[in-house]
């Protein structure tokens, strides 16, 4: 992620109050990104948040059709005036800035070509795909982290500029999506040998 990307983040810091809509002012181009980021945050650990993964997940989905369609964040006005505590906004950009560092050292292929108008339209249809399934209230260990893990990727590879992420993230997506197809056809494979 950019220095300028940190550096706004530490400006919307010294806010009063700290609004989603403060965020995405602050942030400007990359303001899409950053809430997708922000939204999956909770979600980049093995155990499931049923609850709290419908609603973030909602907004991140959001954002896939904001990034396919006007490549600007797609939020409500009760999504704008979403507060965020300047505790929990601290530990944000804490981790904005180790992610930072981290993506700048695997960040290696930086393409121009990461940042076309057809790559926004993939990426956004990949991260709607997980988002969707990120919405999900499953109870299995590892469901939210995998569609986060595929966004995560695509959101620093479209920061970065590096196909790389972006293939990482796009695989991802793709594995999801098979295995949802899988599962499906097992289910329906048993359904039917019951009757």
């Amino acid at each position: 992620m950019s220095v300028r990307l940190i550096t706004a983040l530490e400006e919307v810091r010294k806010l009063p109050q700290i609004t989603l809509g403060n965020i995405v002012r602050h942030v400007e181009g990359e303001a899409l990104l950053i809430v997708c980021l922000v939204a999956i945050l909770p979600f980049m650990q093995p155990i499931p948040i049923p609850g709290l993964s419908s609603l973030l997940g909602l907004i991140v989905l959001l954002q896939g059709v904001g990034l396919m369609v006007w490549g600007r964040p797609l939020l409500t006005e009760k999504m704008r005036a979403m507060n965020i505590s300047h505790e929990r906004f601290e530990f944000i950009l804490r981790a904005a800035q180790k992610f930072s560092n981290f993506t700048s050292k695997i960040s290696a292929f930086k393409h121009p070509l990461a940042n076309s108008r057809m790559s926004h339209v993939v990426c956004g249809l990949a991260i709607v795909v997980s988002a969707a399934f990120l919405s999900l209230p499953l109870p299995i260990p590892f469901s939210n982290l995998i569609p986060a893990l595929s966004i995560f990727m695509i959101c620093v590879g479209l920061l970065e500029e590096d196909l790389v992420l972006l293939f990482i993230g796009h695989g991802i997506t793709v594995t999801i999506v098979w295995m949802c197809f899988l599962s499906a056809n097992l289910v329906q494979e048993k359904f039917q040998s019951w009757f």
